[in-house]
């Protein structure tokens, strides 16, 4: 960014905090923070009011005229704030606003906030997997191929909830029937394989919740999954097989 850029990010910020400063509720705070159990810092703010609080902003500062680069920018100033509505705030700006605009070389950048460690919960990570990386993901269906690859690669990746994002995107796409591109379970069960590196509880919840989505389209490749990763959590196992199971499906 330049310095005008910066200033521009430092203060459109600074608004942001405002915003939801005023928006804030603690009963609401103190709901998210047990059923969290202290892992994530809140505001106490709706989603109803983070939502208008982006749009306020977007509207009011004239963030559409703003560059990609600029956008994702500010997004990372967000993501960088220690409260969680902060990093929702940013999810909701690539999702509802950036979405169409993203293309294949901003890889690196929707990496960045899981890389840099600005997400460090599994709340907050699945709702950028599930929202701005899968918007990213299907904003182009010709592009899908080589983003659903650069994504799955993530699973590779050092840090726990970069890994888990790389499976967590895919839910919404892996029950699409017929697969978008040739070798997607294939793409899908390497990176659901490649998280079990760890025995942490949301190594294996992740990929049991890929599995129980892919299962609707591929349930043999699910069963040959499970009986081959032994090390799969007995949780994860569940989650899997939900849909496999006799009787009245039950999500585990």
């Amino acid at each position: 960014m330049s310095t005008t850029d910066e200033t521009g990010a430092t203060e459109v910020t600074a608004l942001l905090d405002a915003l939801l400063t005023a928006a804030a509720d603690k009963s609401t705070r103190d709901h998210w923070e047990r059923y969290l159990k202290g892992t994530a810092q809140f505001r106490g703010v709706p989603m109803a009011g983070v939502r208008a609080s982006v749009r306020s902003l977007w509207r009011t500062r004239h963030l559409t005229t703003w560059s990609d680069a600029d956008l994702l920018g500010l997004a990372h100033r967000w993501f960088a704030q220690p409260m969680s509505e902060d990093k929702i705030a940013a999810i909701l700006l690539i999702t509802e606003h950036l979405g169409d605009r993203l293309r294949n070389d901003h890889i690196d950048a929707l990496a960045r906030p899981l890389a840099e460690g600005w997400i460090a919960d599994w709340n907050v990570c699945d709702w950028y997997a599930t929202k701005a990386v899968h918007t990213f993901l299907t904003a182009d269906e010709a592009q899908l191929r080589p983003r659903a690859e650069a994504v799955a690669a993530w699973s590779r990746a050092p840090g726990l909830w970069q890994r888990r994002a790389s499976v967590v995107a895919f839910v919404k796409l892996a029950g699409r029937s017929p697969h978008p591109f040739p070798g997607f379970a294939d793409l899908l069960l390497d990176a659901a394989a490649a998280n079990l590196v760890s025995g942490d509880r949301f190594a294996h919840t992740g990929p049991g919740w890929l599995l129980r989505e892919l299962s609707r389209t591929a349930p043999d490749r699910v069963t040959e999954f499970i009986e081959a990763h032994s090390e799969l959590s007995p949780e994860a196992v569940r989650m899997a097989g939900a849909r496999l199971r006799p009787g009245p499906y039950r999500r585990r």
